[in-house]
């Protein structure tokens, strides 16, 4: 074989080869039963497996029926994950305001309409445009099983043999790859037996529904449709919203019987094996790279055993001459697909992109050897990792918290400081609440306070992603003054403002009656994209920024809370003494953002003037955290 440019590599060899083979499905091993919709909405209580298959109120779920829709969900109790139906009835009144017409498209959620702009709603008419099935762990799952053994691991030897569960179990993976929709029913609420809160920050930290979520992300239809209440319905469509302080691999989840997670190795492994296939049969490299290179941080925390095998063996790769004497550079091209140190791939990325987000230092070093450049900026948004066009490899190796590589990245002379960077290194290291890279960082030269091109400073960018750690590291190599606290807060009101990260802007002076949009006038860049938005807003294009920016002057952070349906966030502004009665610009109230909301029963009593259950809510959300530390 010549190495001229036509030549295919060893893998796109083995990529084509797959073209004309079947794509291998996700094993099933139990029955996918489901209900239907007008079943679903006609129910007044969660009722197990066994009493629904006993009333015939089940589905055996086939393609040719019409389209399924998977619910991941926390429980709301130890024994039963809804006894009181309160969240069961939030779906229910979110899929009659679809089918009634009040819902007519569910709008993109803020991070993945910023990040990749070109996602559009979701026509709510794609839902029910043919009969609609519905995958609930308690309708679907045997709980027979569950219950003899709820203080024990569900994949315990002795009920290991012929558990019908744990096939159910085992077959998550297939259920959601047969499923059209994959909703998350993430209402805030209350649960009166342990006294801790349920919310969409809690069910991205339960190993369970991180399972659940890391399915859907590797499935064909990998969008997700959060459910925070009847009217705060919002589209994660893009592939970098999860990318957040409360979310992380499975093995790092929540378990309540911490033996689970090294059992659910197997699990992901096969499910990553197949996508990665899948890919490859698409001639995908790109996205094969991302996971090949991103499957440690998938599976951190699991069997250290779990890894999804190379599909090559090695061999004489005619495109390896010139990589010195590696073996590690060598074998990376070949299980890559890389022809060259400097090539820049479909995604954007060069190789030193995607060895960063291996984390492996040693093949950092080696591709520094050979002159991989540490200032490479990615020349696009990646299609599966979502990163923006010129993202250099270190805020690769900062966001996925692969800190030895960020050390030899940074004594390569890679840049720490440009406001030209959307995401940054120091940026990065903040949004994933990685608390070392930040000290890394400052040891570089690193200023806690600066900004990116629009102006968004670490710190807004750790209080939007709810990183409590990386605000609290950024306060000790600055100070709260200069990190701007009060601008913080108005982040927090727009993304992951937990009751926890209120506080502690509070803590650092910021002010919660603040009435400003500063910070939508910090750069030309966000001065435009302010601008723009605004006459889009005015001329019928309504989307989730667009509703923040045409509101933004006058604001106080809790509108923002309320406009963008971050019901813990509000509650905790409140409970701190957020007034409810200053106006914006526009002549609106907080109260005027409720319209067209359905907020939950403690919001909506404090605007009749009772605030004792949001500073309720406020101390259970916090109380919950401390007993998770």
């Amino acid at each position: 074989m010549t190495c001229s440019g036509t030549s295919l590599t060893p893998l796109a060899q083995y990529a084509k080869s797959l073209q004309t083979s079947r794509a291998e499905g996700a094993p099933m091993h139990f029955p996918m039963y489901t209900v239907p919709l007008d079943t679903l909405l006609e129910m007044t209580k969660v009722e197990p497996h066994e009493v629904l298959k006993a009333k015939d109120m089940l589905v055996d779920f086939q393609r040719p029926m019409g389209k399924a829709a998977f619910v991941s969900h926390q429980w709301v109790a130890p024994d039963h994950p809804d006894p009181e139906f309160k969240q069961m009835r939030v779906l229910q009144e979110a899929l009659k305001e679809m089918k009634n017409g009040n819902l007519q498209s569910i709008p993109v959620e803020l991070v993945s309409e910023a990040a990749e702009g070109h996602i559009k709603p979701l026509p709510t008419s794609r839902l029910l445009s043919e009969p609609l099935f519905f995958w609930y762990d308690y309708f679907s799952c045997p709980q027979k099983d569950r219950l003899s053994r709820s203080m024990t691991s569900l994949f315990s030897p002795e009920g290991e043999s012929g558990s019908k569960l744990l096939n159910a179990i085992n077959s998550i993976p297939a259920y959601v790859q047969e499923s059209s929709f994959f909703f998350a029913l993430v209402p805030v609420l209350e649960n009166p037996r342990s006294c801790n809160l349920i919310t969409p920050l809690t069910w991205q930290s339960r190993g369970w529904c991180r399972l659940e979520r890391t399915c859907g992300e590797l499935s064909q239809q990998h969008s997700c449709i959060m459910v925070k209440s009847p009217k705060d319905v919002e589209l994660i469509a893009g592939t970098c919203a999860f990318l957040r302080a409360g979310c992380g691999p499975v093995g790092e989840g929540v378990f309540t019987v911490p033996q689970d997670r090294l059992k659910l190795g197997p699990v992901l492994v096969a499910a990553l094996k197949r996508r990665m296939l899948r890919l490859l049969k698409a001639q995908d490299l790109p996205g094969y790279r991302a996971l090949l290179n991103q499957q440690h941080l998938l599976l951190r925390g699991m069997n250290p055993e779990a890894a999804v095998q190379p599909f090559l063996e090695m061999e004489e790769d005619p495109f390896a001459s010139g990589l010195g004497d590696s073996t590690l550079v060598t074998t990376f091209f070949q299980q890559n697909g890389f022809r060259s140190v400097r090539e820049i791939d479909r995604g954007g990325w060069s190789p030193l992109h995607y060895a960063a987000l291996k984390g492996d230092p040693l093949l950092v070093e080696d591709l520094l050897k050979i002159r991989a450049d540490p200032n490479q900026g990615s020349k696009k948004v990646h299609p599966a990792i979502g990163q923006p066009s010129g993202t250099p490899p270190l805020s690769i190796a900062c966001i996925f918290k692969n800190n030895e590589a960020a050390k030899l990245l940074l004594s390569a002379k890679a840049r720490v400081a440009n406001r030209m960077f959307v995401r940054g290194p120091f940026n990065c290291a903040a949004h994933a609440n990685n608390t070392e890279a930040i000290q890394i960082l400052c040891q570089a030269g690193c200023s806690p306070a600066q900004t990116n091109v629009f102006g968004v400073s670490v710190m807004d960018g750790a209080a939007y992603h709810g990183a409590l750690e990386a605000i609290n590291e950024l306060l000790s190599q600055s100070t709260a003054t200069a990190l701007n606290p009060t601008s913080a807060l108005y982040n927090a009101a727009m993304g992951g403002g937990s009751a926890d990260v209120v506080h502690r802007l509070l803590e650092m002076r910021a002010n919660v009656n603040a009435q400003t949009d500063e910070h939508w006038r910090r750069t030309a860049m966000i001065r435009t994209l302010y601008k723009v938005k605004v006459l889009q807003h005015r001329l019928g294009k309504v989307t989730m920024v667009s509703k923040i920016l045409y509101h933004a002057k006058g604001a106080t952070p809790l509108m923002i809370a309320l406009l963008t349906g971050q019901h813990e966030c509000a509650a905790a502004l409140i409970a701190a003494g957020a007034a409810l009665t200053p106006r914006n610009s526009r002549g609106w109230t907080a109260a005027d953002f409720l319209q067209g909301h359905s907020v939950p029963e403690f919001l909506r009593e404090a605007f009749e003037g009772r605030v004792e259950a949001c500073q309720r809510v406020s101390q259970l959300s916090r109380g919950w955290v401390r007993q998770r530390i």
